[in-house]
């Protein structure tokens, strides 16, 4: 007999470039995860990395006060000169984010996964 165990655990990757910051969010964002995504979301930038491009895609799980620190994230990037922005999150985040009413408050690229996805619209509609 066999026993498969998921690995349920997040983990948040930032590669630094030139111009700006990719981050990489996967798994569980849970209590657990907080210090490293504030770390990693809040910290200083490098000087002419004004971008940070968030990969929330492959995201299982949100916590609330994991997303509290996402839209926090969001808009202390905007307040030090910079531009977050999610290229791609995934069907728990946008729920969680529906559910708590800060979807706007997380700003997205266009196009695929972005303002003009079609879960977004059934979101909006279910609140």
């Amino acid at each position: 007999m066999s026993t498969m165990t998921a690995d349920t655990t997040g983990s948040v990757n930032a590669s630094v470039l030139a111009d700006g910051i990719v981050v990489r969010l996967t798994g569980s964002l849970d209590v657990a995860s907080l210090p490293e995504l504030r770390s990693t979301l809040l910290g200083s930038r490098p000087e002419g990395c004004d971008d940070v491009l968030v990969d929330a895609g492959h995201v299982t799980e949100v916590h609330e006060r994991a997303l509290a620190l996402l839209v926090a994230a969001a808009r202390w990037t905007a307040e030090t000169g910079g531009r977050l922005q999610f290229a791609a999150m995934s069907k728990p985040l946008l729920e969680t984010a529906g559910y708590f009413g800060v979807i706007d408050l997380l700003p997205r690229l266009p196009g695929p996964g972005g303002r003009t996805d079609a879960t977004d619209g059934r979101l909006r509609a279910a609140r």
